[in-house]
């Protein structure tokens, strides 16, 4: 058990979970006040004692259901299926007549232990996990579902319970939902069932890579899906938070300063000469005024929003942020931000702005030239930090290089991030290379984890 739990932990911190050693010390207590043989109660006790935040604990699950499956874990390729298994190519057409009309009863009497048992045969016959490859769990799943067919399982049960005559509709509609909930666990039968062969046949580590997720933290905004964009939206103010407790600290670690010899041994003389009272020189430590630019065009503008929401989270830290949304014309959006310092989505951004004055393509040569012409000259000074978040595809149009530059000349920092993947940089219309020699730091920001990296650095 303490090696599995190792394991288990370790797994955890690959996921980037963290988890201390004080935590593995409470965990090993917490497991001596359970019941080793039920799997809840362990459950219940590593989660408590291993898991700090709500966004790790789908890693945390997932990873569980591999380390500690319910079925007993063999050394891989020590299983002999019972009954040959398909081959790992299609599915067969030959469905099993004995397993379905097994599964038909066991669904009938709602009989939990034989839907089990039928979920495990049918994975071992259907699954093709004993073969050589590196399938997904998800694949190994549907070809099981596919021979199941649990559509035509419920059809066929509802069929069989239509013999009472005189049932009224309320009846039949009860009857439609209690048994389209017994095939919906038989199907997460089916699933515990594949994970648990998948841990018996190929081990526990490739398992876990098989059902290996990325913390929200670590999602790509442009490919992520609407539940991880909203999860995403959620994970924010925390995200924020950590990181103004974690700027202001070091904000006071800059302020003490170097020790003033002179004004200690003075300091001193009061004191017979033993430096009871140092004396520091104290640097003040300016807040950058930021100009923040964002490209609202197509995906970019999602992974915008998030920018907008983490800087304005940390004012305090990080001094005045002014805002500015583009596409192929540039608009001061700072008073659309919400007090709370949550903006606007992009769509309504932009029907609030003047962001746009043509096609709606990007046009970054414009969009430079225009801030620097109506911003730039007047505003930006030596505490201005410009931040220009885009992917830097000009349409083959003027990148507008001579307006960063001049940009650049003017204010004390120019960053720029960059949404996309950095093997995409100046592929097709990506002129991020004309940019960078003019910028301070070109950044790839693709997850919220890079992007608070990057506040962190500037702050």
């Amino acid at each position: 058990m303490l090696e599995v739990l190792l394991g288990f932990i370790r797994a955890l911190r690959g996921r980037l979970v963290p988890v201390s050693l004080v935590e593995t010390l409470d965990a090993m207590a917490a497991l001596r006040g359970v019941d080793l043989l039920r799997r809840q109660e362990v459950h219940a006790a590593l989660r408590a004692t291993l898991v700090k935040r709500a966004d790790h604990l789908s890693a945390f699950d997932a990873l569980f259901d591999v380390w500690f499956a319910s079925a007993p874990v063999r050394a891989p390729g020590a299983f002999t299926a019972p009954q040959p298994a398909l081959p790992a190519g299609d599915v067969a057409d030959v469905a099993d007549p004995e397993l379905v009309h097994a599964l038909l009863d066991a669904l009938g009497r709602d009989d939990e232990d034989a839907l089990h048992a039928l979920a495990g045969a049918a994975v071992r016959r259907f699954a093709g996990i004993e073969a050589e490859g590196t399938a997904s769990a998800r694949y190994h799943l549907s070809r099981v579902l596919r021979q199941l067919a649990l559509s035509e399982l419920l059809r066929r049960t509802l069929q069989d319970d239509r013999d009472d005559v005189g049932a009224s509709a309320l009846d039949e509609r009860l009857r439609r939902d209690e048994m389209a909930r017994r095939v919906a666990s038989l199907r997460r039968l089916v699933a515990d069932a594949v994970r648990e062969r998948l841990v018996e046949v190929k081990g526990r580590e490739a398992t876990a890579l098989m059902y290996q997720t990325p913390l929200i933290e670590d999602t790509d905004v442009l490919g992520a899906s609407a539940a991880q964009l909203w999860d995403m939206r959620r994970a924010i103010q925390p995200l924020a938070r950590k990181l103004a407790a974690r700027i202001a600290r070091r904000r006071r670690l800059r302020r003490a300063g170097r020790l003033d010899v002179r004004r200690t041994l003075r300091r001193s003389l009061s004191a017979g000469g033993v430096p009871l009272d140092p004396a520091f020189r104290r640097r003040k430590v300016s807040r950058p005024e930021v100009y923040l630019l964002c490209d609202l065009s197509g995906s970019v503008a999602e992974f915008a929003r998030f920018t907008m929401s983490l800087l304005y989270a940390l004012t305090e830290e990080l001094g005045r942020v002014r805002s500015f949304a583009f596409v192929d014309d540039i608009d001061e959006v700072t008073p659309l931000v919400a007090a709370g310092g949550a903006p606007l989505t992009g769509a309504h951004v932009l029907a609030l702005s003047r962001a746009v004055r043509a096609q709606g393509h990007s046009d970054y040569g414009h969009v430079l030239d225009a801030f620097w012409t109506r911003y730039g000259q007047s505003a930006l000074g030596p505490r201005s930090t410009v931040i220009i978040c885009g992917d830097a595809r000009a349409n083959y149009r003027d990148p507008g290089v001579r307006a960063l530059r001049a940009v650049a000349a003017r204010a004390r920092r120019v960053y720029w991030l960059n949404p996309e993947p950095r093997a995409d940089w100046d592929t097709t219309d990506s002129v991020i290379g004309l940019y960078a020699p003019y910028c301070s730091g070109v950044f790839e920001a693709r997850t919220l984890r890079q992007l608070a990296a990057f506040v962190q650095e500037i702050a």
